[in-house]
C-alpha cells in the first residue's frame, strides 16, 4: 500500500514539474520580438541656417564745436619739439670683463658646507631592537599598556581552568573564610602556608 502511495505523488510531482517547465517555456517563448520587416531608419541631417551677422553700429555724430569768445588770445610761445623717443647709449659689459660662474662640483661642495652647519638631520634608520618608551597618555584619553607576552599567557591558562602561580591571593581568601569560628586545623595550615610562600 505504501508503495502505491508513493508512485501516485512521484507521479503528480513529476507532472506538475513538466507542467511548470512548459508554461515558464511557453511563456518566455511569448516574450520575444520578431525583428522588424523593414530596416532601421535612416539618419536624418538637417542643417541650420546661419544667422545673418550684426549691423554694424552707426557712426556717433561729429562732436559740436566749442563756443569761442571773440578776444583772440595769442597763440602760447612754444620751444621747439622734441622727438619723445630718443636713442641712448648703453654701455654693456664684455664677457671677457665677467667673473665666472662656478661649476657644479663647486656648488655641491657649497650645499653640503651649509648642510653640515644646519641642525643634525633625523635619524631615519629603523632599529627593532631599540627600547622605546610608549605613548604616554598627554592629555584626557588614557592608553591601555601594551598587551605582552605574559598577558596572553595568563589568559590562555585562565580559559582552560588555570589561575596566577601566585598561591597568596587564594591563602588570604581561605583564611578571611575561615574567620574566627572555622576549623582550628584549617586555620593553622593556612596560617602555614601564608607564612611560607607569602611571608
Amino acid at each position: 500500500m505504501a508503495q502505491g502511495t508513493r508512485n501516485g505523488t512521484l507521479g503528480l510531482a513529476l507532472a506538475a514539474t513538466v507542467l511548470v517547465h512548459v508554461g515558464i517555456a511557453w511563456w518566455l517563448l511569448s516574450l520575444r520580438q520578431t525583428a522588424p520587416a523593414h530596416g532601421p531608419a535612416a539618419l536624418a541631417v538637417i542643417w541650420i541656417a546661419r544667422q545673418a551677422p550684426p549691423l554694424p553700429s552707426p557712426a556717433l555724430p561729429p562732436a559740436p564745436v566749442p563756443a569761442t569768445s571773440d578776444t583772440a588770445t595769442p597763440p602760447l610761445a612754444r620751444g621747439p619739439r622734441s622727438h619723445a623717443l630718443q636713442a641712448v647709449e648703453v654701455q654693456r659689459p664684455s664677457i671677457d670683463d665677467q667673473v665666472p660662474l662656478p661649476g657644479a662640483a663647486a656648488l655641491l661642495e657649497q650645499a653640503g658646507t651649509w648642510a653640515r652647519q644646519q641642525a643634525p638631520a633625523a635619524d631615519f634608520v629603523r632599529d627593532p631592537l631599540r627600547h622605546r618608551a610608549s605613548p604616554a597618555a598627554d592629555g584626557r584619553f588614557a592608553m591601555r599598556e601594551p598587551v605582552s607576552v605574559e598577558d596572553v599567557v595568563i589568559a590562555v591558562g585562565s580559559l582552560f581552568g588555570g589561575g596566577p602561580s601566585d598561591p597568596c591571593p587564594r591563602i588570604r581568601r581561605n583564611l578571611a573564610a575561615l574567620g574566627t569560628g572555622g576549623d582550628a586545623a584549617l586555620t593553622a595550615e593556612e596560617l602555614r602556608r601564608l607564612q611560607q610562600y607569602c611571608l
